[in-house]
C-alpha cells in the first residue's frame, strides 16, 4: 500500500464538554469524569427492548463486579457532584495517529463519501451522526468499512455499516428515532435492541432481514459483570479482536483514526503483506475464544498469500490447553453461531490445515462447535 504516513494535526471536533473547568450542565459525562467521589466507567442500559435514554445508567468504580447494572442517571443535569475530569475523544490520541484519508491512500476519501452515500447505507444515516454531534457525541464508522477501503475495496465491495461512539444506547435510539420522525419515516425503520451486547440495528425498510441496516454500540468498555460501554478510544481498541480491526473514520472531520498505532501498519507492513495481530489481551476463555474464530475467519478469508499470520498462531499456541473447560451451554451456543458466521463453507480445502496451525485450542474449538446446533 503507497501511503503517507505522517500524522495530521487537526482542528479539534466542538464538542460542548471542554474538560474539568466545564459547567456540570453542558454536554454527556464521559469516561473518566467523578461523581459522588468516584470515576466514571462508563454506562450500561436497563431497557429489555427499545431504550430510551431514562433507561441509561451510569457506571462508577465499585460497581463493575456488582450483580445488577446500577440505576443511576446519565443526564449531568441530575449529577450535582460531576467534576468535569474525563478527556474528549479529540484529546485521548497523539496527533500521528489521525490522518486525512488522502495521506494514507490517494482517493480513499472519494471511496468513503461514496459508500456513506451509497445504497449499502441507510440514507439517514450522516443526518443520525449529525443530530448525535450537536447533542455532543462523537460517532465513526467502525469494523470493516475503514479497514477494507484502505486495502483497496470498492464501495459497492464493503458488505456492512458498523458505528461507534460515545453515545449510550438508550440516547442512540432516542436520537434515531428523532431523525426519522423528523423525515416521516420512523414506521418504517423499524429499530431493534439487544440488552446482551447493547447493540442497537436500525432496520432497512424495504428487506427488513437482508437489506441495508444500521449496527451501533457504544466504544467497548469490559471488566464489568454485566454489559456497558464507554467514551475511550484506547480501551476500545484493546477489545477488538485483530489490530486491522481497529481503525475508525470520523465522516464529520474526514479523519481515519489508528488509536494503538498498529493497524495502519499491519494493513501492510514494509513487505506489503497483512499481518493478523491479536489486539484483545483479555484472559477471559469466551472473549479468548472469540478472538481465535475471527483471527480464524481472516486467515481463510485472505488465504496464505501475503499475509503473516505468525503473531496470531503465536498467540494461538500460548493458549492454556485447557482454556475452553469452563464454558457452559450458553456459551458454547453462541460459540457455535460466530463459527457459521466466521466459517461459512465448512468444506473448505483450507480449514483442516488452518485449525490445526492454530493449535490445540483450535482444533477443539471446531469439534465442539460442529457438534452444537445454534
Amino acid at each position: 500500500m503507497d501511503r503517507d504516513r505522517r500524522g495530521v494535526t487537526c482542528p479539534a471536533p466542538s464538542f460542548p464538554h471542554q474538560g474539568p473547568a466545564a459547567d456540570a450542565s453542558t454536554g454527556p459525562i464521559l469516561t473518566g469524569d467523578t461523581v459522588e467521589g468516584r470515576q466514571v466507567i462508563g454506562f450500561t442500559c436497563t431497557a429489555p427492548a427499545a431504550p430510551a435514554p431514562a433507561d441509561d445508567q451510569l457506571v462508577l468504580t465499585g460497581d463493575e463486579h456488582a450483580g445488577r447494572p446500577p440505576r443511576r442517571s446519565t443526564d449531568p443535569a441530575d449529577q450535582p457532584s460531576l467534576v468535569r475530569t474525563g478527556r474528549r475523544p479529540d484529546q485521548q490520541i497523539s496527533p500521528d495517529r489521525t490522518h486525512r484519508p488522502d495521506d494514507l491512500v490517494p482517493g480513499l476519501a472519494d471511496r468513503l463519501r461514496a459508500l456513506l452515500h451509497g445504497p449499502r447505507v441507510p440514507h439517514f444515516t450522516l443526518a443520525l451522526i449529525e443530530r448525535l454531534a450537536a447533542s455532543g457525541h462523537h460517532t465513526w464508522v467502525s469494523g470493516g468499512a475503514p479497514r477494507d477501503l484502505l486495502s483497496g475495496a470498492a464501495p459497492h465491495e464493503v458488505n456492512d455499516l458498523d458505528l461507534t461512539g460515545t453515545a449510550p444506547a438508550g440516547a442512540f435510539t432516542e436520537t434515531t428515532r428523532q431523525v426519522l420522525d423528523s423525515e416521516g419515516t420512523g414506521a418504517e425503520h423499524p429499530q431493534r435492541f439487544s440488552p446482551d451486547t447493547l447493540v442497537c440495528t436500525v432496520l432497512d425498510p424495504v428487506d427488513r432481514t437482508g437489506g441495508p441496516s444500521l449496527d451501533y454500540r457504544g466504544l467497548g468498555l469490559d471488566g464489568t459483570t454485566f454489559p456497558a460501554t464507554g467514551t475511550d478510544l484506547l480501551q476500545d481498541s484493546r477489545q477488538r479482536d485483530l489490530t486491522v480491526n481497529t481503525l475508525l473514520y470520523d465522516p464529520l472531520e474526514n479523519l481515519v483514526l489508528d488509536p494503538l498505532g498498529q493497524a495502519l501498519d499491519d494493513l501492510a507492513d514494509p513487505r506489503g503483506r497483512r499481518r493478523l495481530v491479536p489486539a484483545n489481551t483479555s484472559a477471559d476463555p469466551l472473549v479468548c475464544a472469540e478472538v481465535l474464530l475471527r483471527g480464524l475467519k481472516f486467515r481463510l478469508r485472505w488465504g496464505t498469500r501475503d499475509l503473516d499470520d505468525e503473531p496470531l498462531r503465536a498467540w494461538a499456541l500460548a493458549l492454556p490447553p485447557d482454556l475452553l473447560r469452563p464454558l457452559g451451554e450458553d456459551a458454547w451456543q453462541r460459540l457455535a453461531g460466530l463459527w457459521n458466521q466466521c466459517v461459512p463453507d465448512p468444506m473448505a480445502p483450507a480449514l483442516g490445515e488452518t485449525v490445526h496451525r492454530l493449535g490445540p485450542v483450535a482444533v477443539e474449538l471446531r469439534a465442539r462447535c460442529d457438534r452444537v446446533t445454534p
